[in-house]
């Protein structure tokens, strides 16, 4: 397998900001001063590493980052040491790497974040003790294939069929003809198992005519919320509200996705046969910390202030609250993919009112 791995020590915030390109992310923890990772973080390490898809054709970069004990110098080299033991480990599980480049920028720390009440500063150095391991697959790769997918698990059972034969025939014929832009098609079988679920979804479903009163107008040309004017929704349907995003380590709702907000809360008026909870999520924690730290309440409960926050903004602009609940969840049910799509809010639908 040929590999482009990017070493890349960095100790200060970083998102990925990528719309097309495929990333799966993945940490490894350190014990304190330690340079090699324990057996069990390996085996995460591994089994993550085999749920990976078009391996070949992956750029890698690894990102290390360390706690804010010790002198610049120290903490640099420290980084640096631990980013060269996953790049050891990638090489030592038959990864051929065909170029490696190392980037050095910023601290080789992260400072600690001043008045976490629910987070011991032990824990959040132990969180600061880690490497990144970010598998990408290039836009103008992703833009060819159908399955657009870089983890196993998160095939459906039509893709998991094929994606045996496909992912050999992508990574053949993208090695083959890496400039090419032709599109790699899947099977005939799946293309119409496909077609036939949106033939049968259009025929079945109706939507309701909710006008915006927006100026400007959200674009409407394609509803961006297009499910919760289904007359056939369903107690258990989980809405995603795709494009409100935040920004990172803080329960404010990005600029961007405000007009979308501002519609989400025109149809739910609308709409007050509609109860459900609201779903907060986060990403880029230690599995075993419950919830991400807020900059801005200095708390470490982000997903249950992100989800209340969109409940606030709700109420405010109309919907009535006793329709409303909000939970958090951490980083129990990440997307997969950039970090950006993690840091999301969702809709649980828990009764429709009979009318």
């Amino acid at each position: 397998m040929k590999f482009k791995i990017y070493i890349v020590s960095i100790f200060l915030f970083l998102t990925i900001v990528s719309t097309a390109q495929l990333t799966e992310t993945h940490s490894v923890y350190f014990d304190l001063d330690k340079d090699g990772f324990s057996f069990s973080e390996g085996k995460q390490l591994n089994s993550f590493f085999d749920d990976l898809l078009y391996k070949p054709l992956l750029d890698v970069k690894i990102l290390g980052y360390c706690d804010d004990r010790g002198s610049y110098e120290y903490n640099l080299d420290l980084s640096n040491r631990r980013v060269e033991t996953v790049s050891e480990w990638l090489q030592n599980h038959k990864i051929t790497i065909e170029n490696i480049s190392k980037t050095i920028e910023g601290r080789g720390e992260v400072a600690l974040e001043d008045g976490s009440e629910e987070l011991s500063i032990d824990d959040e150095r132990a969180q600061n003790r880690r490497v990144d391991v970010v598998f990408s697959l290039k836009e103008s790769i992703a833009n060819r294939i159908e399955i657009k997918k870089l983890n196993k698990n998160d095939l459906t059972e039509a893709e998991a069929k094929e994606i045996k034969t496909y992912e050999k025939k992508v990574v053949e014929t993208v090695l083959k003809k890496e400039e090419s832009n032709d599109a790699i098609p899947t099977s005939k079988k799946i293309e119409n198992t496909v077609e036939e679920l949106k033939v049968k979804v259009e025929e079945e479903e109706e939507y309701l005519d909710i006008p915006t009163k927006l100026d400007p107008p959200v674009d409407n040309t394609q509803e961006p919320f297009k499910s919760l004017l289904s007359k056939n929704l369903k107690k258990g349907q989980i809405i995603r509200l795709e494009n409100i995003l935040f920004y990172k380590g803080r329960s404010t709702v990005l600029e961007e996705s405000q007009p979308l907000l501002d519609r989400v809360a025109e149809i739910l008026v609308a709409r007050d046969d509609i109860h459900f909870e609201i779903h907060g999520h986060v990403c880029c924690i230690n599995p075993v910390y419950k919830d991400a730290y807020n900059r801005d309440t200095k708390k470490s409960n982000l997903s249950v202030d992100r989800a209340k926050a969109i409940f606030q903004i709700l109420r405010k602009r109309g919907v009535n609250y006793s329709r409303m609940k909000y939970k958090g969840f951490g980083r129990k049910k990440p997307l997969g993919g950039i970090d950006k799509l993690d840091r999301r809010v969702e809709l649980y639908i828990t009764k429709i009112d009979s009318k």
